[in-house]
């Protein structure tokens, strides 16, 4: 997993093509004219997801939830919500991995919490269960991406 700020994201070029592609197109900024669905760049190998209203959501509801396929950058367009994190080896999968989706659902205890803004970004790499939308302060919609990028 990598957090920080998108104006550092530049840094991180060079593990994949793909990815490198993913990183100069948030630098570009043109994510913020996504449509709600999914936004492809690059076919099945880098493309968003712009979920229509998302809310954010009390720690109870929340899940984790992991990929094989795929790395997950979060971006924030509008509004902020925490993300938590769990080691894969302190969870426990409760439904099993699906192929087409390419996500299974995980329980654990969060260990890491982080913050996200309109700056900040956060990377999961395949096998790291995430669970995300989670309220700052109170429950609110916010606006936001995730970027699909197949490793």
């Amino acid at each position: 997993m990598i957090y920080g700020e998108i104006k550092d994201l530049r840094q991180y070029k060079g593990i994949s093509e793909n990815l490198d592609n993913a990183i100069e197109y948030i630098l570009s900024g043109k994510y913020r004219d996504g449509v709600a669905g999914k936004n492809v760049i690059d076919g099945d190998k880098l493309y968003f997801n712009c979920p229509d209203a998302p809310m954010t959501k009390e720690l109870k509801d929340g899940f984790f939830e992991s990929h094989k396929q795929y790395i997950d950058i979060h971006v924030v367009i509008d509004g902020e919500e925490n993300l938590g994190y769990v080691p894969r080896t302190e969870s426990v999968v409760t439904k099993e991995y699906d192929l087409a989706g390419d996500y299974e659902i995980l329980d654990g205890e969060i260990k890491n919490m982080f913050h996200l803004t309109p700056e900040r970004f956060i990377m999961f790499f395949p096998d790291e269960p995430h669970m995300a939308l989670l309220k700052v302060k109170d429950v609110k919609q916010i606006r936001k991406v995730i970027f699909k990028v197949l490793v």
